[in-house]
């Protein structure tokens, strides 16, 4: 579905309409449409709603369950991410066996779409909970899923994750 922002702005331009026109009409500003239509996100219901009815359009805000957490199967993952075992074959168990060791390799060698495939093999929980518990290599990567767990209401639990003063 695309954007909130896209929307708008192909409502007035299917309409043939200026950005002041459509603003005036809504009771707003035409620099505050044109936030709105060039990607920001800090949207308020109440102006979306005058945007909405001065578009000839109805407003609507739902929210939609997300994917379930395993619609990949282990062997799918395995077989999306086997590139980057190239010192041990990877099999799908391994994924149970020893989660701590895949993960580390995919979050340190792989791409966003494998961790997104090994999130969704593994559950949400099992895949948080290995990430908490991994050694990273990488000061960049170690920040950043540090970052990632604190939003997530959890810590790592390595002191190899940790951050940790350097020796003078």
């Amino acid at each position: 579905m695309p954007s909130v922002s896209a929307q708008l702005r192909k409502q007035r331009k299917a309409r043939g309409e200026t950005l002041e026109t459509v603003a005036r009409r809504a009771g707003t500003s035409a620099a505050t449409l044109s936030r709105y239509e060039n990607g920001w996100t800090r949207f308020e219901v109440a102006t979306l709603r005058k945007l909405a009815a001065a578009l000839g359009c109805d407003l609507r805000i739902e929210l939609q369950p997300r994917e379930p957490g395993r619609d990949t199967s282990p062997a799918q993952a395995v077989a999306h991410v086997r590139r980057l075992f190239w010192d041990r074959a990877l099999r799908p168990g391994d994924l149970r066996r020893h989660p701590v060791w895949v993960v580390e390799r995919v979050l340190e060698h792989g791409q966003l779409d494998d961790v997104r495939v090994l999130a969704r093999a593994m559950g949400r929980d099992a895949f948080l909970a290995a990430v908490s518990r991994a050694r990273f290599s990488s000061e960049r990567t170690r920040g950043f899923w540090t970052q990632i767990l604190a939003l997530e209401g959890r810590s790592c639990t390595r002191a190899f994750c940790r951050s940790t003063a350097w020796p003078s």
